[in-house]
């Protein structure tokens, strides 16, 4: 029963394995198999548990556990999971290093220094079921269950009718020791420690009731503390035995181990004593006879280090600048190594620095020189580099230095004589200007000078077969500095210093740097000499000067680019600026001329000359705005039509006015195309100018007072519907010419609007037209009455201004244009007539009146018939039918 009741204080945790959460067990004893084995190895006859956390039991005690020990094992610690579980210790291990180390079945083991400690330290047996034993499950004892159920319910009855003794419960005393006790040291000397030590001994005057008190509580402590480690003892009495027989057997393999150490120092003393010291002894004089040399090398170093300097001045006056440079280097090297100290040579160092210095300024005063001499020879002198080995022999000393402000020298005397090229050509033009004028290039007045526009281009055809000629002199300095430092005396090697790869593309990037600012400086000052132009003496006397000046811009800063490998604009934008300025200059000239012309202009039809009948020829002939127009020298009278594709044009003055200046400016965009984007502007600016004047003063009658006319007629309307008609000829041309030529760089949708604003023009006057003739003639027919005499006298004068009008309009219109216009007209006529029948009550009933009408309209037709605006062969009744009908 006492077995019953310590079982009913646990939990059953046989029905699952924690390791292994996918197996399920019905019975105990498939528990207690499945630990055997898969959770526990056996070594021999024993068996040890391994059902824990990493493969270790907690409730494992050291000692053999045999078969049977196991199985009580199993019982005791894993079926039942206990409600208050013991914290794991150490001790609580089922394996530790000196258990495996003490087998004595395993004997010496040869793989030990290899393994890992863990779960495979050691091997791992597999034990099967036995196969003689029966699986015994619950069904077993269930007629023993049953059986005990009986006698177990009567013993309950009767425990219930027994009295219960109660027991006074036993408390046992728990001592609480200080924590000072338990530390490693205790120095009772430090006042504190001892107070707490002795607590009684510093607060009471009976100092021998303090002592027994205080002997008695330590007393007490000692006990308390023997019986902790008595119990500790007898706990882990298995451990501590163990741990006792391993102390025994380390001491005996450390006496072996002090024996062995004695025997070995004693044959080490006889090998030192026997082999060892005469070999010492020679080492020692080898190494004093190696000193000994390094003393005499050391001598000798510095008899060559005390004659540096005679031999430095005999490079220097050779002209040998790297040897004497590289012999500074490595002397003051050695001052600063192997002869460090020593003071005979304290100022040899710095006299050496010195002496470097001058070289530096003595190499940077040759090669200006050199530079200068070089590029200030004759013009004729197609030498490449005259003292080619002096020149190498100057720069390399400077770059074995590795001081870069030879490059700016080079870069100054580069520019110097680029100015001094550019001023020598301006004085030579200059001179021949005036030979009384007194020159004077000095200072600002340099920068200042502007030349004429044909000395511009006088200027540039000199000035630019020198400065080619100059610019190849400077390329070739260029490519000779870049392959001086390509050099390995300059570089430096192995025992030297060495240029690094960013040195040297710093000398590389700075040569192109200058190359560069001195393409860019040649085409400021030439620009500033021949495009900054304030007074009008600077003009151009036409656009081919600024073509050619263009086209030497052009071939100037190509062979520049081309030579240098850097493209400078500077020139080609300075001259964009100056054109740019003299289009306006021109422009506003022309804008005024348009403008005077407009307003001075009678509207009659102007005379053609000749000159422009050509030009009108040739694009007729090719089909397009030629590149340039020549006029033919020979003087014929002018025409009274433009003829354009066989059709002749009847245009006022200021047509021909406009024909001629946009034909200009198209001259000037094949000649300049740096402009041709402001040409396009300032022709759609003249066009709509031409296009807003001609409204102002034909449509709205501003003509009438600019020009003194008495009244706008339908010709002078009719004259301006032509003249437009030919500009709209002319756009699609201009605006093929400039997508031919120029169609990357501009964009030409202002011809797309002002053409369009030209075509609802030339409707609007058409409008106007047929608007006044449609006039005349309701007022006519507003006092008409339908009777005879036929025809009356309002169709006579109706027909009299149909007439009129054919006269004015077919000098000028062509006769399609002129039918449109009739047309309308005609229209306008029948509504008004319709309403007038309408008013007057008339139908098509053939009455009397009826027939007046018809005889009207037939006198109406025949006109119109015989001024040809309909056909001879036309039938009159459908003609008129219409304006019957309601």
């Amino acid at each position: 029963m006492e077995n019953n009741s310590s079982y009913s204080e646990k939990t059953p945790s046989w029905q699952n394995c924690i390791y292994c959460p996918s197996l399920l067990f019905s019975t105990a004893s498939e528990f207690e198999r499945h630990i055997q084995d898969k959770h526990s190895i056996r070594d021999g006859s024993i068996i040890l548990c391994q059902y824990g956390q990493n493969g270790i039991c907690s409730a494992l005690q050291f000692g053999d556990l045999r078969k049977a020990g196991f199985k009580y094992h199993v019982r005791e610690h894993h079926l039942y999971a206990k409600n208050v579980t013991d914290d794991w210790t150490f001790y609580s291990s089922s394996q530790n290093l000196p258990a495996v180390l003490n087998d004595p079945n395993k004997g010496k083991q040869t793989n030990f220094f290899t393994k890992t400690w863990g779960d495979n330290f050691i091997d791992k047996v597999d034990i099967y079921p036995s196969p003689y034993l029966p699986e015994i499950t619950l069904a077993h004892f269930e007629a023993y269950c049953k059986k005990i159920a009986k006698r177990y319910r009567r013993h309950c009855r009767f425990k219930e009718n027994v009295p219960v003794k109660t027991k006074t419960p036993t408390e046992e005393n728990h001592f609480e020791i200080p924590s000072i006790f338990y530390e490693h040291s205790l120095p009772l000397s430090d006042p504190k420690v001892f107070s707490k030590v002795f607590p009684s001994l510093s607060n009471t005057e009976d100092s021998s009731t303090a002592i027994r008190s205080l002997q008695e509580t330590l007393s007490t402590y000692l006990d308390v503390i023997e019986m902790k480690i008595s119990k500790q003892v007898a706990l882990k009495s298995d451990a501590f035995f163990h741990a006792m027989l391993s102390h025994d057997t380390i001491m005996e393999q450390m006496a072996r181990a002090v024996r062995t150490v004695c025997k070995t120092r004693k044959n080490i003393t006889e090998v030192k004593e026997n082999l060892t010291d005469c070999p010492l002894k020679l080492i020692s004089l080898t190494r004093i006879n190696q000193n000994m040399s390094n003393v005499h090398e050391l001598l000798k170093l510095m008899g060559t280090v005390q004659q540096t300097q005679p031999m430095i001045q005999l490079l220097l006056s050779t002209s040998d600048y790297v040897a004497a440079l590289d012999l500074i280097s490595s002397t003051q090297k050695v001052l600063l190594t192997r002869l460090s100290g020593i003071q005979a040579f304290r100022h040899l160092s710095p006299q050496l620095t010195e002496m470097k210095r001058l070289i530096h300024k003595m190499l940077s005063n040759e090669f200006q020189r050199f530079i200068i001499a070089d590029l200030n020879r004759p013009p004729g002198d197609c030498t490449d580099i005259p003292e080619r080995d002096k020149i190498v022999s100057i720069v390399s000393g400077i770059l074995r230095l590795k001081e870069f402000d030879f490059l700016d020298t080079f870069k100054i005397e580069a520019m110097t004589s680029i100015q001094a090229t550019i001023k020598q050509c301006v004085i030579e033009i200059i001179s021949e200007r005036d030979g009384n004028t007194e020159i004077v290039l000095r200072g600002s007045n340099a920068d200042n000078t502007s030349l004429l526009c044909n000395e511009g281009i006088i200027f540039l055809e000199k000035v630019t077969p020198h400065l080619i000629n100059l610019f190849n002199r400077i390329l070739s300095l260029n490519n000779l500095i870049l392959e001086i430092t390509q050099m390995e005396d300059i570089t430096g090697n192995e025992s030297e210093d060495v240029w690094t790869p960013e040195e040297l593309v710093s000398v590389d990037e700075k040569l192109k740097k200058i190359i560069a600012s001195l393409s860019d400086y040649c085409n400021e000052r030439c620009a500033n000499l021949i495009v900054i132009k304030t007074d009008k003496d600077y003009v151009f006397s036409d656009l081919s000067q600024l073509s050619k000046l263009s086209q030497l811009i052009d071939v100037f800063s190509d062979e520049c680019e081309k030579i240098t490998g850097h493209y400078s604009n500077t020139m080609k934008l300075a001259l964009r600026s100056f054109a740019m300025k003299y289009i306006q200059y021109l422009h506003t000239q022309h804008r005024s001329q348009l403008t005077n012309t407009l307003n001075s202009e009678r509207w009659k039809t102007a005379d053609v000359s000749y000159e422009l009948q050509l030009v009108i020829n040739k694009i007729c002939e090719i089909g397009e705005v030629p590149p340039s127009q020549e006029y033919d020298a020979e003087e014929k009278p002018a025409s009274k039509y433009l003829v354009i594709n066989k059709e002749n044009y009847a245009v006022v003055y200021t047509v021909q006015v406009l024909i001629k200046i946009l034909l200009e400016y198209c001259d000037a965009t094949t000649q300049s195309p740096i402009i041709v984007q402001y040409m396009v502007h300032c022709m759609v600016e003249l066009i709509r100018l031409f296009n807003s004047r001609c409204c102002q003063l034909v449509l709205g009658a501003g003509a009438i007072q600019s020009a003194g006319l008495k009244t706008i007629s339908t010709s002078n309307l009719a004259l301006v519907s032509r003249s437009l008609q030919v500009i709209l000829w002319l756009l699609p041309l201009i605006k093929s010419l400039l997508e031919k030529m120029h169609s990357k760089e501009i964009t030409l949708t202002g011809f797309s609007n002002i053409e369009s604003d030209l075509a609802s023009h030339k409707q609007e006057i058409e409008i106007k037209i047929c608007f006044i003739v449609s006039n005349m003639l309701s007022s006519q027919l507003s006092g008409w009455d339908a009777k005879p005499p036929v025809p009356s006298q309002t169709f006579r004068n109706i027909s009299k201004h149909l007439v009129k009008l054919h006269e004015a309009l077919i000098d000028i219109l062509p006769i399609e244009q002129i039918r449109t216009i009739y047309k309308r007209v005609h229209d306008n006529f029948k509504d008004k007539l319709r309403e007038q029948l309408t008013k007057m009550n008339i139908v098509a009933n053939g009455s009397p009146q009826h027939g007046v009408v018809t005889s009207e309209l037939t006198f109406y037709l025949q006109t119109l018939k015989t001024l040809r605006i309909i056909n001879e062969n036309d039938n009159e009744d459908n003609i008129l039918y219409d304006i019957w009908l309601h």
